[in-house]
């Protein structure tokens, strides 16, 4: 009795119960295989593994910033810089532009024989529409950024027994899919040649030069506006100077207007 009585009083190790607790508690601590870690997962080293990992993206983005920052700047002033350059080549392009105008009035008939040669366009061409072209004096294609970019082509023409328009006027919009018909200056007839016009446009629906003449926003009319914008319009002399073999142009007529029926 008196060795239980101090057993229990002093908590002595030499407890049978400590001793047992101490027993248990190095089985599960070899079965673990650590030092005496709580088992379950190190909450605190993980959230510390995060912080680490974050902190170069992080780092990365304000400096980004700071740069972006530093940029701004050096990006309007290059703007202003390409706006004036721009403006000085357009003014420069426009005096030779007007010199070349000038030549090409004092020859009669270019743009006429221009369009008539172009390995494309000769096969929208008919030859009436050739007699009405023989009238046109001169050719301007103007771009415009507002509201919207769009390219105007401006045919002039003199006195002649079709039409009273001096000038015919074509606008197209210019989006990502190319160019989209927007306005059209309408044709004055002259009466005697009223019905042979309307005859001729609600005949034949096809994609030509006199449908495209007189009303541009039929299908596939844009394919015209292309060819003049961006082939004739720059250069126009190696059409002009081009001489065209017999039959050449049956030959092409028949290639060409293959490839328009598939569009």
């Amino acid at each position: 009795m008196l060795h239980d009585s101090c057993f229990r009083n002093t908590g002595d190790a030499r407890s049978p119960h400590a001793a047992f607790d101490r027993e248990r508690g190095g089985r599960e601590t070899r079965a673990r295989g650590d030092t005496g870690s709580p088992a379950g997962p190190e909450v605190p080293q993980a959230e510390g593994s995060q912080a680490t990992s974050e902190q170069p993206v992080q780092e990365g983005q304000e400096a980004l910033e700071a740069l972006q920052i530093e940029l701004q700047p050096v990006n309007k002033q290059a703007s202003r810089e390409h706006a004036r350059l721009k403006l000085r080549m357009w003014q420069r392009r426009q005096r030779h532009l007007q010199q070349r105008g000038a030549l090409i009035q004092g020859i009669r008939g270019f743009w006429a024989k221009a369009f008539v040669n172009h390995p494309q366009m000769s096969a929208l061409i008919s030859k009436p529409d050739e007699s009405m072209l023989r009238h046109m004096t001169n050719l301007k294609v103007e771009e415009h950024k507002f509201p919207r970019e769009c390219r105007k082509i401006l045919l002039f023409f003199g006195k002649n027994s079709y039409f009273q328009n001096e000038v015919v006027t074509k606008e197209y919009v210019l989006g990502l899919d190319g160019y989209r018909a927007s306005h059209s200056s309408p044709i004055q007839w002259y009466p005697r040649y009223r019905q042979e016009a309307y005859r001729r446009r609600h005949d034949n629906s096809s994609l030509n030069f006199f449908n495209w003449f007189s009303d541009h926003s039929f299908a596939g009319s844009s394919r015209i506006a292309e060819i003049i914008i961006e082939d004739l319009w720059p250069n126009p002399l190696p059409y002009f100077k081009m001489k065209e073999a017999p039959g050449e142009r049956t030959e092409r007529e028949r290639g060409i207007c293959t490839i328009l029926r598939r569009v």
